[in-house]
């Protein structure tokens, strides 16, 4: 579906002004990620771990968390880490379990099934917890929306800690401490914190409470060394790289090229990894979907596994089934988008919604899938699968909806939901789909009345070829790590000649072009552009989108335009 094309708002001359030393398209770059004062500025470009990670016991709950966790430790008690199947659940759990082993306790992790179990507590497993006679259990990624499990477990006596980052419930469920700087009650600076962000919270305020019996040299290196799990964990989570998130994934990315872990080291190896480009791109891209693999095609056990075994020959083992688990989950996913388009009758400006439905989709791929159907369609994308007992099902929104909201509204009908504005998961009885799906439907209908659906594409400034040169670049590489509400800038170059173009790749699906404006000629290339252009000529005049990069070939580095779109005049 072709994009319409939005230019950001100008920066004022007054803004300009201001900064008289800061580059025009780097001052205009940063005001469209809201970065207006010096002080953000600097925290932006020079992120400091000691000035710009918070106090955790900023956080409301945490000394009652942390006593509690000590009093555990003091008493030898059996502790229980529950966590979730994705890979910032996955790394949430394994960060906690590192943390809670430094300091002596006796840990079990749990981790649920994502199909036949689903996300969160479930009344099985909280029976499972109290016949183990577990005397304190710690969530991370999940909890703050399990009122009645927490409640049961609180009854058989036992203390439950959360550590959550999902959408706050109307109301709270009845835990000993909850750790949550997203909560309404919080003061917390910073709100956008992933699970394993959370988790690090109440990690590093354990090392630092006066009950903490190691050395300070010692309290300052394993503080640094889980910064990997961190960084793994919010970037795969998609969550906003900015303020906090932003410094926490900045050095543990460099933690990532040293990691201790075998698994990981091993992870990289399969996958072609290059350390030294460690980057948010490669734990969005290599490392993300080989950790979410296990929990999408079997058990997210394996990933966990993967994080904190110490044994060479185990690194190795798992991380080429989860190499495997990613490529099988490839093939499924396009599997399942081809069946799931064939639902699809007609896309026009009268549907405002697509929902597909198959009983033998795979409850782990059906995000994926709906995901792609919403990208390509531009509409809030239903997809669901039958697990034998109820139907269950993921959606991904678009900009102009809030899902959570028309969620709650069917919510008496479902067995369980959860999730954020644009994307969520709920499951429901047979008895109930029929309605839930026309009750959606029709609530969508109505919010989008009148809209015309189509995507846009958000240009952060225009450019002249004449500007790109490697002090921009030098600039640009500042903005690095990419990622949710800091996306690779996109650059508008009007009026350009096509002076040539060829086809690349073994499909001759790519398109090179040699473009010309103002005397000034630069090479841009278009990643699978050929079926949508193959009508260009030389001498065309166009309008393109792009980023720019940097090509390394043979001990060479040029600057590179990667075309994200363009429009033939």
């Amino acid at each position: 579906m072709s994009k319409q094309w939005k230019l950001l708002e100008k920066i004022s001359e007054e803004t300009v002004s201001q900064f008289p030393d800061l580059n025009k398209i780097i001052l205009q770059l940063l005001h469209n990620r809201n970065i207006k004062t010096q002080a953000e500025i600097d925290e932006f470009f020079n992120s400091d771990y000691s000035d710009d990670i918070h106090d955790p016991y900023l956080l409301q709950d945490m000394k009652k968390a942390v006593k509690r966790i000590y009093q555990a430790v003091e008493k030898k008690e059996e502790v229980l880490v529950y966590g979730d199947y994705d890979a910032d659940g996955v790394t949430s759990s394994a960060l906690l379990y590192d943390i809670l082993y430094a300091l002596g306790l006796r840990i079990d992790v749990y981790i649920p099934h994502r199909e036949t179990e689903g996300y969160g507590f479930n009344m099985n497993s909280v029976q499972t917890i109290i016949d183990k006679k577990y005397t304190l259990v710690i969530t991370c990624d999940c909890g703050i929306s399990n009122f009645d499990e927490i409640k049961k477990l609180k009854k058989a006596g036992i203390d439950v800690i959360i550590t959550d980052h999902h959408q706050e419930p109307q109301k709270l469920p009845p835990a000993l401490a909850i750790i949550h700087a997203g909560l309404s009650r919080e003061k917390y600076p910073f709100d956008k914190l992933a699970g394993v962000g959370i988790a690090y919270k109440l990690a590093t305020g354990l090392l630092k409470s006066d009950l903490c019996k190691l050395e300070q040299d010692e309290k300052n290196k394993t503080a640094k060394w889980l910064l990997d799990l961190v960084a793994l964990g919010t970037v795969a989570d998609m969550v906003p790289l900015r303020g906090e998130n932003r410094t926490l994934v900045k050095y543990g990315l460099i933690v990532l090229q040293k990691t201790k872990r075998l698994g990981l080291q091993k992870l990289y190896e399969i996958s072609g990894t290059r350390v030294d480009r460690m980057s948010s791109y490669t734990i969005g891209f290599q490392i993300g979907p080989r950790l979410n693999a296990a929990g999408r095609m079997d058990h997210a056990n394996t990933a966990f596994e993967l994080l904190k075994t110490k044994n060479i020959d185990t690194a190795l083992r798992i991380a080429n089934e989860l190499n495997q688990n990613n490529s099988q989950r490839q093939n499924l996913t396009k599997k399942m988008v081809s069946e799931a388009k064939n639902q699809i009758e007609c896309v026009d400006d009268d549907l405002k919604s697509i929902w597909v439905s198959k009983d033998d989709w795979n409850l782990g791929i059906v995000g994926l899938v709906a995901g792609k159907l919403s990208n390509e369609y531009y509409r809030p994308s239903f997809v669901f699968g039958f697990d034998g007992q109820k139907w269950s099902g993921s959606c991904r929104g678009i900009d102009e909806l809030d899902l959570m909201e028309i969620i709650t509204k069917v919510s008496d009908k479902l067995v369980k939901f959860g999730g954020h504005k644009s994307a969520a998961g709920f499951s429901m009885l047979p008895e109930n789909f029929s309605k839930v799906r026309e009750n959606i439907k029709e609530e969508i209908k109505k919010k989008l009345k009148g809209i015309k659906l189509k995507p846009s594409l958000y240009l952060d400034v225009e450019i002249k070829l004449v500007d790109i040169n490697w002090d921009l670049w030098d600039l640009l590489d500042k903005f690095e790590p990419y990622g949710m509400e800091n996306s690779k800038p996109k650059f508008l170059i009007k009026d350009c000649l096509v002076k040539s173009y060829q086809y690349l790749g073994k499909d001759k699906s790519h398109l090179k072009i040699e473009i010309e404006q103002e005397g000034v000629i630069k090479k841009a290339i278009f990643f699978s552009g050929v079926s949508k252009f193959s009508n260009l000529k030389t001498n065309d005049k166009i309008d393109l989108v792009t980023e720019i990069g940097v090509n390394e070939w043979n001990g060479n580095r040029t600057l590179e335009l990667y075309i994200v779109d363009l429009k033939i005049k």
